[in-house]
């Protein structure tokens, strides 16, 4: 009697053993299956390639309830501006009700959404054209930030506070490696330095905490003052 049950217990002894030695301990990650929808995905999009490496353009599916992408493929960088990208990507399943080109960091989560649309109609492929796309960091920054919180008082106001433009094609040249006029001593961007930059140091500390306007209480979102931080530690390139 043994020697069967020795028999059935063999084969179960060497499969466990065979797991141990793989050694692989597996992250709980969706990834892109043949399962469920498609989504094709047509662009021309630029500035893919200005991200830092702690984030990603991607095509992505969401649910109603979390930023987290449930399935995501990254969008490779195009060759010129006027170069289309195809991009085709499986794996939409029924609880996906938006499909985005967006930059997500390595978490999976949603930063900044550049276009959307809902795909809570049944479909087996979803069309999604993108358009002409500028995706770098930069123009995120200042769509999602400057233009969204900062313009009121820093270029559309008769006189900039601070003599700061932050309106579109002025901001850049108005932020990287040009000299504060409120803090002495200090550039409102270095590049490579965001503990050093003002423009960081008045989103995520109190420095400006006694001025006319506590600029920490502007921008209260963590991902928002990290992708400034980012972004100047990255080389605050336009």
């Amino acid at each position: 009697m043994k020697k069967y049950i020795l028999f059935f217990l063999l084969p179960v002894l060497l499969i466990g053993l065979h797991a141990c030695d793989e050694g692989r301990i597996y992250e709980n990650a969706v990834v892109a299956t043949g399962e469920g929808r498609t989504v094709k995905m047509t662009g021309r999009i630029s500035g893919v390639d200005k991200w830092s490496g702690d984030y990603s353009v991607v095509v992505a599916g969401f649910d109603d309830e979390s930023d987290y992408a449930i399935v995501s493929k990254v969008v490779p960088a195009s060759e010129s501006d006027n170069y289309e990208i195809q991009l085709t990507m499986s794996g939409i399943t029924d609880e996906v009700t938006t499909v985005e080109l967006c930059v997500i960091n390595k978490l999976r989560k949603r930063i900044v959404s550049l276009v959307a649309m809902e795909c809570t109609e049944i479909a087996d492929t979803i069309l999604m054209d993108a358009g002409t796309v500028d995706a770098s960091m930069y123009n995120a920054i200042q769509q999602k930030i400057f233009n969204a919180t900062c313009t009121a008082c820093h270029g559309l106001s008769t006189t900039p506070g601070g003599g700061l433009n932050l309106l579109e094609g002025h901001s850049h040249a108005d932020l990287v490696n040009r000299a504060s006029t409120t803090v002495d001593g200090k550039m409102r961007v270095m590049p490579g330095n965001a503990s050093e930059s003002v423009l960081h140091l008045i989103l995520g500390t109190d420095i400006s905490s006694d001025w006319r306007i506590d600029h920490s209480q502007m921008i209260t979102s963590s991902d928002m003052q990290s992708l400034i931080g980012n972004w100047i530690d990255d080389g605050a390139q336009p």
